[in-house]
């Protein structure tokens, strides 16, 4: 995949939420988050070419991060997320970050009365 975006320093996958089928609620959530992360992210990618790395399950180029200052920053109380930074840090250095959709990867999620109604 790399090969066939020249210049992608980062490559971002579908996910899928297993624990989605075990309650109603469950289902809800696993389709709030899926809602973001593949109907969002395929427009950030295409056409708007925006895309940045938002969490897992995203591959990087390790070569170009060790070469390019790497993806974690010093500071804990001004960089409270790595993951905006380290999209943020690749397309700066010249990077881009395509999100494909042949891949997909398996996610659980806890589902729990607690995290449900918590959930953002």
């Amino acid at each position: 995949e790399f090969s066939q975006h020249p210049g992608s320093t980062i490559i971002g996958f579908r996910e899928h939420i297993f624990t989605g089928q075990l309650s109603s609620l469950a289902s809800y959530m696993a389709l709030q988050e899926g809602c973001f992360v593949t109907l969002t992210q395929r427009v950030l990618w295409d056409p708007l070419r925006v895309r940045l790395h938002y969490g897992h399950p995203d591959v990087f180029d390790k070569l170009f991060c060790l070469t390019n200052g790497g993806i974690s920053k010093a500071s804990r109380g001004i960089n409270l997320s790595e993951d905006v930074y380290a999209g943020f840090n690749h397309v700066l250095r010249g990077g881009i970050i395509p999100y494909i959709e042949y891949v997909q990867v398996g996610k659980g999620r806890d589902v729990g009365m607690q995290q449900v109604y918590k959930f953002e």
